[in-house]
């Protein structure tokens, strides 16, 4: 049932640019001379780390409006779902789109989110990461909308800051699903007296769940919104532990065809011989790049993140493969190896 036409096209050009997300502030460092850093970087990236024991699938998220289009657009969901059988964990690695990086294969320096338009995504993380990915699921909102309304919704901490500021994106979304406008808008009657950061617990259908985890401009930018989209998605497992095995045929027949995958039939029937098992396994959540190992900067007119790719690849190797269960126990693994110039690449402590 799921959609395994393989996207092959390749854009040339430089990737579009929404105009309303450019700054005015003048660029903070020179666009060629860090292109040539961050080619040096790659020419001595060392191999992918891989293993039996793990399955890195890549999960993009489809904008509506490209959806809408049928185009491919530069993705603002960008998560890896990480399937340890031997320590028993998932963990979900929200990826930030305004990673700068450079494109070998395009000759271009862009964010993050651009190479998913270009058709290179999963060879840049590759590249800037050191992990292989093994498959990827594209899942458009349309059918993200589907499957919270197959598991009956979803109960999230809502602030009232962040129920005023799902009703942009929900009357874009109402747009696009024909619904009469101000649909499932959240009463303002329900934060009466209640302060800007000041929470209530509600429960989400899809158009709502699917308005939150785009939500954007409330708190602290995509920082928050990749964290959002990861406590979206934890609850989303958390209520399908609760189907049964009727509701759960009812949940893939209706989503399946509205994914587009490259897993094979081998892959897809492991999967769901081991899906009750997967379920009792520890979820771990990572944002790259964590915090202290980023910069701001602005490039080409742009906002974005200058990560230490050496530090946050490592972070990602730690909780994925290794035993670290957070950023925090990742970090402090980083910096004890690093404290004596640890080689990831001999195993040698140099003093």
């Amino acid at each position: 049932m799921l959609d395994r036409t393989k996207d092959t096209k390749i854009n040339s050009g430089r990737a579009p640019i929404n105009s309303s997300e450019l700054t005015s502030e003048a660029d903070t460092f020179d666009a060629k001379e860090k292109e040539d850093e961050l080619k040096a970087q790659l020419q001595k990236q060392s191999s992918k780390i891989s293993s039996e024991d793990v399955t890195n699938i890549l999960l993009i998220g489809e904008d509506i409006r490209d959806t809408e289009e049928e185009s491919r657009g530069n993705t603002d969901v960008m998560m890896i779902i990480s399937i340890n059988t031997k320590n028993k964990t998932i963990t979900m690695t929200s990826l930030m789109r305004d990673m700068y990086i450079y494109m070998a294969q395009f000759d271009e320096g862009n964010r993050l989110n651009s190479a998913y338009w270009h058709g290179g995504f999963e060879q840049c993380i590759e590249d800037y990461f050191g992990i292989q990915i093994d498959r990827y699921a594209r899942v458009n909102f349309y059918s993200f909308i589907d499957i919270v309304e197959t598991v009956g919704g979803i109960d999230m901490e809502v602030s009232k800051a962040e129920a005023e500021g799902m009703k942009k994106p929900m009357a874009e979304q109402n747009k696009y699903l024909k619904n009469k406008k101000g649909t499932d808008y959240i009463s303002d009657d329900i934060f009466a007296g209640k302060g800007d950061e000041d929470k209530v617990k509600l429960h989400l259908n899809g158009n709502q769940a699917l308005a939150f985890a785009r939500l954007r401009y409330v708190g602290n930018s995509d920082y928050e919104r990749t964290e959002r989209q990861r406590r979206v998605i934890s609850e989303i497992i958390t209520e399908s532990k609760k189907l049964s095995l009727v509701q759960l045929d009812k949940l893939l027949n209706k989503v399946l065809p509205e994914i587009n995958t490259d897993l094979t039939d081998g892959e897809i029937a492991n999967l769901l011989l081991n899906a009750f098992d997967y379920m009792k396994y520890d979820i771990q959540q990572l944002r790259i790049p964590a915090d202290g190992y980023f910069t701001n900067e602005v490039i080409y007119s742009m906002d974005v993140l200058n990560p230490d790719f050496a530090a946050n690849s490592a972070f990602i190797q730690y909780i994925v493969y290794g035993s670290c269960k957070n950023i925090d126990e990742a970090i402090k693994q980083y910096q004890e190896e690093n404290a004596y110039n640890y080689s990831y690449d001999t195993g040698y402590y140099g003093y």
